[in-house]
């Protein structure tokens, strides 16, 4: 048995006991790991007179196992998150050379709210921050939810011929 922890209700001393076992956690979070050394201490430490109950042992593998369920579906989140953005980006780049016309709202020194009507050509297609933006030949970077209309180029020929 371990001798670095004491037992509970003991009268003997408990200098230095819990140091050699103590680690610092920056974010206050226990891992699964640590749930399970825990639970492993929780065990080599009962009192052999009053044995954990064997309820208290399944509730605790049931929790155990949840939180590993949980960390498992928040890893595959993320990894579908980072394919979707992927997917989303190579989807918008079908935009890059076509006219857009967009909206930008403002307020003016009156708190008026002021509506910019604005085109350019799509040379970009940008993902910051999980948002995707256009970038249009002059450099302005436009939202898509602002665009009001999309459409070939000035002087490009279209794919479809009246002929």
């Amino acid at each position: 048995m371990s001798s670095n922890v004491a037992a509970s209700g003991s009268a003997g001393s408990t200098a230095g006991t819990t140091t050699d076992q103590t680690t610092t956690n920056p974010n206050g979070e226990l891992s699964k790991d640590d749930f399970l050394k825990l639970l492993v201490a929780q065990m080599d430490n009962q009192d052999p007179t009053s044995p954990m109950d064997s309820g208290q042992f399944v509730t605790q593998m049931a929790q155990f196992s949840s939180l590993e369920q949980t960390q498992n579906m928040s890893s595959a989140i993320d990894q579908l998150v980072a394919t979707q953005a992927n997917n989303s980006l190579s989807g918008q780049a079908t935009i890059i050379g076509k006219e857009i016309t967009w909206t930008d709202s403002s307020t003016d020194a009156n708190g008026n709210n002021v509506s910019t009507t604005s085109t350019g050509i799509v040379n970009a297609v940008t993902i910051k921050n999980g948002q995707i933006s256009y970038v249009t030949d002059s450099g302005a970077t436009v939202d898509p939810s602002t665009i009001t209309e999309v459409s070939d180029a000035a002087g490009s020929t279209g794919a479809s011929s009246n002929g």
